[in-house]
């Protein structure tokens, strides 16, 4: 098969996210809302503040009994209550009087100016205002916040602190967010040992299962980590009878044309409706993704970095569709860098190639040559914040721009 008779990336994620559904409600107490996406849209319940209040510890006042004070010929109140925080005034403010009143205190009737203790000098029951300020200073007003009825946060927004703070505000102890999708993860192979099993020859350790469950938990997944299935048609159909428990089958290894890559046969066996097979990229070509029984199953490559590249490009906006972000905002985001070195695209298919980015003189700059890029070569993941990507016979020097993935914090 050529890259001619492929899909390209494009294409696939399209495929593959018509073939996803958001997984719908559930509501969740408001601390564990942090990080999800809100299932409602969330209206202020009353005006915030409530009441017109003091941004300031000082003097309650008419301005214009003070509104020509200074230092030498202060303008003198009579005190005549002090308004502590959570409390209410009870006397009027009238001509020549003035009411302490500390931050956050609803302002008394009368009253349109808050003067700060600063600016004050007492004297017993007597109160000096040395500065005016202005009219209306240092007073909070009614609904400054929020409006009664007033739209504060739709429908498919992440909830981060700032949400989570307004929606205590609006006494939203419990939160309708959309539900996380358990992501299965497996994989095949007898090659394969497990973190915990002595290392024999021949066999390697399984890094893909944990990298890929970290991959779903960093996207907003539940991950469930299933045994390594040896390569046995018996062993691959009981493990991926099991992983069909999850919303997602993430699957790495056997999925490609060798003779000992069983999970195809076992899922032709199983009914599973194939959907696609291979997509113009390296890495990540032998890319399969079908449905069993309903259930989304991605057929990801065994080679450690090709599954994990695959999974950003295809897994991360499955996931993110099934747990309510917006249409826009299910795929990587996207830059121009520049170069630090020299790459070649010198195959038939579209390359991404792992990347160090950073921000300076205003422009990002991406590094590819920390690493050695082969699909094999786990380590180049480490420090990786980007992707950069290159089109077929794309010839990059140092400067040149580049497109780049943006995969984690740029400094």
């Amino acid at each position: 098969m050529t890259s001619e008779t492929m899909l390209t990336p494009e294409q696939a994620q399209q495929i593959v996210l018509a073939h996803v559904r958001s997984l719908g409600l559930e509501r969740v107490a408001l601390l564990d809302a942090l990080g999800r996406i809100l299932g409602v849209d969330v209206h202020a319940s009353y005006d915030n503040p409530p009441h017109d209040n003091s941004s300031m510890d000082g003097y309650a006042v008419r301005y214009e009994d003070i509104a020509n004070a200074t230092p030498e010929q202060p303008a003198v109140l009579e005190m005549i209550e002090d308004i502590p925080a959570g409390k209410v005034g009870e006397k009027t403010v009238g001509k020549a009087q003035a009411s302490r009143i500390m931050t956050g205190a609803p302002v008394p009737a009368g009253i349109d100016t808050v003067i700060r203790v600063e600016d004050t000098r007492a004297d017993g029951s007597r109160i000096e205002i040395l500065d005016p300020d202005e009219l209306g200073a240092n007073i909070r007003r009614r609904g400054e916040d929020m409006k009664e009825g007033e739209l504060l946060i739709r429908t498919g927004v992440e909830l981060g602190p700032g949400e989570v703070g307004v929606l205590a505000s609006v006494q939203r102890t419990f939160v309708p967010v959309f539900r996380r999708p358990t992501v299965t993860i497996l994989s095949t192979g007898d090659e394969l040992v497990e973190i915990e099993e002595p290392l024999e020859p021949g066999k390697i350790v399984n890094s893909n299962t944990a990298s890929l469950a970290a991959m779903a938990l960093a996207h907003g997944a539940v991950p469930v980590m299933l045994p390594t299935a040896p390569d046995d048609l018996h062993e691959i159909r009981r493990a991926v009878e099991t992983a069909l428990a999850g919303d997602f089958v993430v699957c790495s290894g056997g999925v490609s044309v060798g003779e000992y890559d069983f999970v195809k046969n076992v899922l032709d066996e199983m009914g599973a409706e194939t959907i696609l097979w291979r997509v113009a990229m390296k890495p990540g070509k032998p890319l399969f993704f079908c449905k069993v029984h309903g259930t989304p199953f991605f057929g990801l490559p065994g080679n450690p970095v090709s599954s994990l590249v695959s999974f950003l490009q295809f897994v991360r906006p499955a996931i993110r569709k099934a747990s309510g972000h917006r249409s826009d905002n299910l795929l990587l985001p996207t830059a121009r860098a520049r170069m630090e070195n020299s790459v070649s695209n010198q195959g038939d298919r579209r390359t991404y190639l792992r990347a160090r980015l950073r921000f300076e003189d205003g422009w990002l700059h991406a590094d590819t040559a920390y690493r050695e890029q082969n699909s094999h070569i786990l380590t180049s993941m480490l420090g990786a914040n980007g992707i950069v990507i290159l089109e077929i016979e794309q010839d990059v020097k140092p400067g040149d721009e580049v497109a780049v993935q943006i995969i984690g914090d740029v400094f």
